[in-house]
């Protein structure tokens, strides 16, 4: 739901209150010109609309949805700017591969962690690193894919992790068993 404005104009410091955005953000809109004042007062203040409100109000929406001030100067002035719908089909896309990176640096790290623990270091038994997963955001699958990864890229690490997690020699095999396809 749009906050409903008060009565226009706003200045400087009631603009950005209303939005939301540090003043320095509103300024640096203004410098590139992506917001302009409606005026100023008589004692020189800028002065804001409803139309400056809410063009404001979009600025901020795209840059949290991570759209670069280039792209949204060609939303906003759509000169020759792509179609909104593909500006912002092309970062969703962006942002599922970002996504991705980031899982795989997730299994990286969850990788390292496990052979430091293995190796003497802080040492999780099976339910504290399956807890420990989980507030990563890993399911079950991404386990299974963590488990695989870690299987193929280094056997033994994982062999070794798995033991220093205390579990029987027969649940080992079959997490190694698994992981191998």
């Amino acid at each position: 739901m749009t906050p409903v404005s008060r009565a226009a104009p706003f200045n400087l410091g009631q603009l950005c209150k209303e939005v939301g955005l540090a003043r320095s953000s509103v300024l640096h809109y203004e410098a590139i010109g992506l917001l302009v004042p409606q005026g100023r007062s008589p004692a020189g203040y800028r002065l804001y609309g409803d139309a400056q409100l809410e063009r404001l109000r979009t600025i901020r929406r795209l840059r949290e949805a991570g759209l670069s001030l280039e792209d949204i100067r060609g939303l906003l002035d759509r000169g020759d700017a792509p179609e909104p719908a593909a500006l912002l089909e092309q970062r969703l896309l962006g942002l599922c591969r970002d996504a991705e990176r980031i899982r795989a640096q997730q299994r990286s790290v969850a990788r390292l962690l496990a052979l430091a623990g293995s190796g003497g270091g802080r040492v999780h038994d099976k339910a504290s690193w399956v807890a420990l997963l989980r507030r990563a955001d890993f399911d079950d699958a991404a386990m299974r894919a963590w488990h695989t990864e870690f299987e193929r890229d280094d056997p033994a690490g994982h062999a070794t992790f798995l033991a220093a997690l205390g579990l029987a020699p027969a649940d080992t095999d079959a997490i190694r068993r698994d992981a191998k396809g």
